[in-house]
């Protein structure tokens, strides 16, 4: 998920940003409005993202595919910057999406199975005119 390496890379740019991790401009100033990340700002007032911030997109990046909650996410994100043990409860808290997504699907099935073995009632309208 995270590469070590991130944070030795050169500085990256809005738009280069937002092409290597796959978000809009304005998903990366939500982020940063929310604290999730921090950009700096060069001379000329323009945002860039240094090897600290690239691995927290990386973060959100790959936490947002699986479908976690922002304040998930900013959780995750502490956790990591405070104790470093923001792999271990990413991993529970996907283990709990999964099974979410789990319950989600036996649910789906249970319709599927339901309307396969008999027709629902269907009722008329009648207009009274």
């Amino acid at each position: 998920m995270i590469s070590s390496n991130l944070r030795h890379l050169p500085r990256l740019g809005l738009g280069e940003a937002c092409q290597l991790y796959g978000f809009t401009p304005r998903a990366l100033r939500f982020y940063e409005e929310r604290g999730l990340v921090q950009a700096q700002r060069d001379r000329l007032n323009c945002r860039y993202f240094d090897g600290a911030a690239r691995q927290r997109l990386a973060w959100i990046a790959d936490l947002r595919k699986a479908q976690l909650s922002l304040p998930d996410i900013l959780e995750i994100l502490e956790a990591e910057d405070e104790g470093g043990c923001g792999r271990d409860l990413a991993l529970e808290k996907l283990a709990a999406r999964r099974r979410d997504l789990e319950r989600q699907a036996a649910n789906v099935e249970a319709v599927i199975g339901a309307l396969t073995r008999e027709p629902p009632t269907t009722r008329r309208l009648t207009s009274a005119a």
